[in-house]
């Protein structure tokens, strides 16, 4: 990224290593990388690269609105990216507010969703704020640290590939969430959003900084432990212990997946299955839309908010949920959450209780120090839709 005072201009040499770094961050979700990549690609060459700032330069008074796609990441593997997703749903936003946007911001990290607002960067010429609402993927509309702070989604806009338009109101994001899974269905199953409009003040108060960047420099790890043939998994974890401050992550398990089963229930990409360890353990996982759990028998290795990063055995490419096939072997690092949902109010949107998993979270850090893993209620760990 080319330094412009406190902003950057991201150019083509920096697609690769923003959207590998977004894709391991996405935990299975957000998007395919590749195809937001080559929409992204062909923005750049059509307008110039984009400008992202940083969070501490945005004016007070600002108004931002977070964008990127909504759906099943399963069904935009297959529709892509239509060109009006650009800034089809910037210019609604305006319309309905009655005030032009002064920036955008991603509400994930991960994937497809990284790059949306680059897009729109390239197509409007607004800025985009380094950071997110998540410092991963999440499924649903109420796990964001927006949400976590008190700042209210709605208005909330979807559009899809033919213009059709849904503004969603509603008391709470949870409702909202169920409104917007029904019309995602109607529109297509993929489509692009604008919600949680905010002053400067909001976003500062509430996303999580350095997104954007933090993407780009796991990337680039990644990319350089590969041109060195040096070990990527190792890249991968002494990137984050650079991190100021540190994040804690580590290897969980390797593996060839042996089981996968997958269904699209109320918008979401839903599904388990198990992979085997070259010693012959069986390890469980589910996800919805992004990685939920990973257990041994009834033996937790990791879980919600936690990330859960399935990256290919030789590689480290990222593997999502929609592409996770049998026979491949898999390296599955975990990764600690991004503060805000580690407190309570987080747990509460985003812990595993929260998608109907039978038990409590625990951290990663405390898996590893404990000299006895918790045993978990036996039973199925599939995820359960909430009622609708």
């Amino acid at each position: 990224m080319l330094p412009v005072g406190k902003a950057m201009r991201v150019g083509l040499a920096d697609l690769a290593p923003l959207s590998l770094g977004a894709a391991i961050l996405g935990t299975g979700g957000g998007g395919d990388p590749t195809i937001g990549r080559l929409a992204l690609q062909r923005q750049i060459a059509r307008h110039g690269p984009p400008l992202v700032i940083s969070l501490d330069s945005l004016d007070d008074d600002a108004f931002v609105i977070p964008i990127g796609m909504s759906g099943s990441p399963a069904v935009a593997l297959e529709k892509l990216i239509s060109e009006s997703f650009a800034d089809s749903v910037l210019r609604r936003y305006e319309r309905l507010m009655g005030r032009a946007v002064d920036a955008v911001i991603p509400f994930e990290i991960g994937g497809v969703n990284s790059l949306i607002p680059l897009l729109t960067a390239c197509a409007t010429g607004l800025p985009v704020i380094d950071a997110d609402g998540m410092g991963r993927a999440f499924p649903s509309l109420e796990r964001t640290s927006f949400a976590i702070s008190g700042v209210s989604p709605f208005p909330l806009v979807i559009i899809n590939e033919r213009s059709e338009t849904v503004i969603v109101e509603a008391p709470t994001p949870l409702r909202g969430e169920q409104i917007i899974r029904t019309a995602l269905v109607e529109l297509g199953g993929a489509c692009v959003s604008a919600k949680y409009p905010m002053s400067g003040r909001q976003v500062k108060h509430s996303a999580i900084a350095g997104s954007l960047s933090h993407a780009a420099g796991l990337g680039r790890a990644v990319l350089a432990a590969r041109a060195d043939k040096a070990d990527p998994f190792a890249a991968i974890l002494s990137f984050l212990t650079r991190q100021s401050p540190p994040v804690y992550g580590r290897v969980l398990v390797e593996g060839k997946i042996t089981d996968i089963s997958r269904d699209m229930v109320g918008g979401y990409n839903i599904g388990a299955g198990s992979l085997d360890k070259d010693d012959g353990d069986r390890i469980d996982f589910s996800f919805q839309n992004e990685f939920l759990v990973l257990r041994r028998n009834r033996i937790l290795l990791a879980v919600v908010p936690d990330l859960i990063c399935f990256l290919d055995r030789e590689t480290a490419e990222p593997i999502t949920c929609e592409t996770l096939r049998y026979g491949q072997r898999v390296t599955v690092i975990g990764v600690r959450a991004a503060a805000p949902f580690r407190t309570s109010a987080g747990l509460a949107a985003a812990g595993p209780r929260s998608f109907g998993l039978p038990y409590d979270y625990v951290t990663l850090e405390a898996l590893a120090s404990l000299s006895s893993e918790p045993r978990l209620p036996a039973g199925d760990i599939a995820w359960t839709p909430p009622d609708l």
